[in-house]
């Protein structure tokens, strides 16, 4: 009778040892699954990010060149601008000269007919 109970529970731990395996064989398959599907994530997301990196540097860049352009529009500007006034103040010049001139023409004028 000893031998029977011996062997029912032998039976029995062995069933449960079995059921054991399979449960330890299932969760390692899932836990398999679970870190192939993170590394798929993992790796998609590191992508993602180049890509973001690489626009934020692009956009960068961009509006560094328009600062950039900004400036020498700016320069450009400012050149023409005292070009320009140069230009004003030597026609003002001549304007004045000529009035001068007119005039002492006019006064030359006045005292030959006299």
């Amino acid at each position: 009778m000893e031998q029977g109970i011996t062997d029912d529970a032998s039976i029995t731990a062995k069933a449960q040892l079995e059921i054991a395996r399979a449960r330890l064989e299932a969760a390692v398959s899932k836990l398999q699954s679970t870190a192939g599907n993170l590394a798929v994530e993992l790796i998609t997301s590191k992508e993602f990010l180049k890509a973001a990196h690489a626009a934020y540097l692009k956009a960068k860049d961009h509006r560094v060149g328009e600062a950039m352009a900004r400036k020498q529009d700016t320069i450009n500007w400012e050149k023409e601008l005292k070009e320009a006034e140069e230009d004003l103040e030597r026609l003002t010049q001549k304007i004045l000269s000529v009035k001068n001139h007119k005039a002492k023409l006019d006064t030359y004028k006045i005292s030959t007919m006299s």
